[in-house]
């Protein structure tokens, strides 16, 4: 009978898996995005928030006592007078505080007596019969030189804010965080995906310096659209806290200036990439095919199915850039000129598209980035020198591969099973 043989001492011990460095970046990403999750569906229980008058405006009038109806007629009296002038073009060198106006020294006040009063009584719907009536505009008087600036209430105004602070800004904030946890967690689970063959040492051009330069003038771009969307959108309830009015207020001047010019950079470039990449970019039963295999990217062990230059991912990211990025120069146009086209409730379903598709296109370019950078080995190359290793246009675009180099150098198609592939670093 055998004896039963002991490893000794002197004899190697298998390798324990270890977890790599961007595993264990994604686990932590993904516990930072639970968290914010979690705040963020607390956040969207809470009351809704109200926007309460925060100024008083006071006029002593000529027997010296501060008065509320002083300072409402000389308010009205002088807005109007300087809206009057602003029109005729002669507000310039004239005291407005004159032409009938009441002669009375405004005082600006921090604070509102019964603020949410107030803002209730605004909100209160009135008797029944008002409901069966169609709502009107309520105007004002305003010194703004700007088309229905003496708008003070209109009909769809209420629903707008509701669709623009719940459903949109909530939304997007789900959207969002919940890509970046998909993302994180594909990254624990998975690893990077790594070339199979291990790197070539050889390179083939993907993308020539015209190309290259394109796409980084629109992504430079986008991401300067994506900044300052963010800061128009969600600046006032997570920004204005932390930085203070002052701070805030200059952010949100400069990120509304930028982000309208950064829209002609994107839109130039969206129109090149589609003039240079569009005939590449046409839906075929490949796609098809390489969606319901996942890209191959489920597992190590999963395989490459086969494309062209461009596969069925890079096709979504392409048209769905293409297709929001026009949307969103068209919604953003008709907000760059306010009721030059339409009128409030166009003006309000253009501010909401335009924010949806933004929204929408900030979690497509997150994973388009993912994808580029950290997710794949070798797929940065193709945009940084334009020159990527051979066995990654092998495995991942085998049917390009072999038209631009006419099967000459592809002596050997890669294994669908991948058995023979070299171990990755353990853990990755």
């Amino acid at each position: 009978m055998a004896a039963n043989a002991h490893p000794s001492g002197n004899e190697r011990r298998p390798d324990r898996p270890t977890m790599s460095s961007a595993r264990i970046a994604g686990g932590i990403v993904a516990l930072l995005m639970l968290v914010s999750l979690a705040w963020l569906a607390f956040a969207s229980m809470g009351p809704e928030a109200l926007v309460e008058p925060t100024v008083s405006i006071e006029a002593t009038g000529s027997p010296g006592a501060a008065s509320g109806v002083v300072a409402a007629d000389a308010l009205r009296d002088r807005s109007r007078l300087l809206y009057d002038r602003t029109q005729s073009e002669t507000v310039d060198g004239v005291n407005v505080a004159t032409g009938g106006a009441p002669q009375a020294d405004l005082t600006a006040r921090q604070g509102v007596a019964r603020s949410r009063e107030i803002v209730e009584k605004w909100r209160a719907p009135g008797d029944v019969t008002a409901i069966l009536r169609k709502p009107d505009m309520i105007r004002g008087t305003s010194s703004l030189p700007y088309e229905n600036a003496d708008i003070l209430e209109q009909p769809e105004g209420r629903d707008w804010r509701r669709e623009r602070n719940g459903a949109v800004a909530y939304g997007g904030g789900w959207l969002i965080l919940g890509v970046l946890l998909a993302l994180a967690l594909f990254l624990f689970a998975r690893g990077r995906i790594r070339i199979a063959e291990g790197p070539a040492g050889t390179t083939v051009e993907r993308f020539d310096a015209a190309e290259r330069a394109n796409h980084w003038m629109t992504a430079t771009a986008f991401v300067l659209l994506a900044l300052t969307g963010l800061v128009i959108l969600y600046g006032t309830p997570l920004l204005l806290p932390v930085i203070g009015p002052e701070a805030m207020g200059t952010l949100a001047q400069v990120s509304a200036w930028t982000h309208m010019a950064s829209m002609v950079p994107f839109i130039v470039g969206v129109c090149i990439m589609i003039a240079l990449w569009v005939r590449d970019n046409v839906p075929t039963r490949l796609d098809w095919n390489w969606l319901k295999a996942g890209g191959g990217f489920a597992s190590e062990d999963s395989p490459n199915p086969p494309a062209r230059r461009f596969n069925a991912g890079q096709k979504i990211v392409f048209w769905g850039v293409v297709i929001g990025g026009v949307s969103a120069f068209a919604s953003g146009l008709i907000l760059m000129f306010p009721f030059a086209l339409f009128g409030y409730v166009g003006m309000q379903w253009a501010q909401l598209v335009h924010a949806a598709i933004g929204l929408l296109m900030i979690a497509l370019i997150i994973g388009h980035i993912y994808i580029g950078t950290v997710g794949m080995q070798g797929a940065i190359d193709a945009m940084w020198s334009g020159q990527v290793d051979e066995n990654w246009a092998k495995e991942h675009h085998s049917i390009w591969y072999d038209r631009i180099t006419d099967g000459s150098r592809s002596t050997k198609r890669l294994s669908n099973s991948k058995s023979s592939r070299p171990s990755p670093a353990a853990g990755e």
